[in-house]
């Protein structure tokens, strides 16, 4: 596309030559001008081109990097389902947070709205949906 700009541009200074469009003249100052200003924002435009395609390359190999730590973190851990009670936000969390036995309070706040969802200390009743291993390759069941 700006290469297309940048051919036409040359055109018309080839075309200004050919007419023998001067300097000299009122008008040719400004059509000399005008031809210059055009030549400077094509090259700016290629500049910013070549820039968008680097940024794209890199932006899309973050993307398939991030892919990449989400297929491999998913399919470590084994997560619990639940909604949030109060803004009916899904929540996943780790299940290995159920199972510490530890005597430190833990809490389980949704990012959504700073609510509570589960505390450790046994006040917390719900059925959780519980995923084992890969998300999307089990079957979701109810557990206690």
């Amino acid at each position: 596309m700006s290469f297309d700009i940048s051919e036409k541009i040359s055109y018309l200074q080839g075309l200004s030559e050919g007419l023998n469009i001067s300097d000299a003249s009122p008008q040719g100052k400004i059509v000399s001008g005008i031809l210059a200003v055009l030549e400077e924002i094509a090259e700016a435009m290629i500049n910013m081109q070549c820039e968008f395609e680097d940024f794209k390359e890199y932006v899309e190999s973050i993307d398939d990097d991030l892919f990449d730590l989400e297929e491999n973190f998913l399919s470590d851990e084994e997560f619990i389902e639940t909604q949030c009670q109060n803004c009916g936000e899904e929540i996943y969390f780790e299940s290995s947070l159920l199972d510490d036995e530890e005597e430190e309070r833990l809490e389980i706040i949704c990012p959504n709205c700073n609510e509570v969802i589960f505390i450790n200390d046994g006040s917390f009743d719900h059925e959780f949906t519980y995923f084992p291993d890969e998300m999307e390759n089990s079957q979701p069941h109810e557990q206690a």
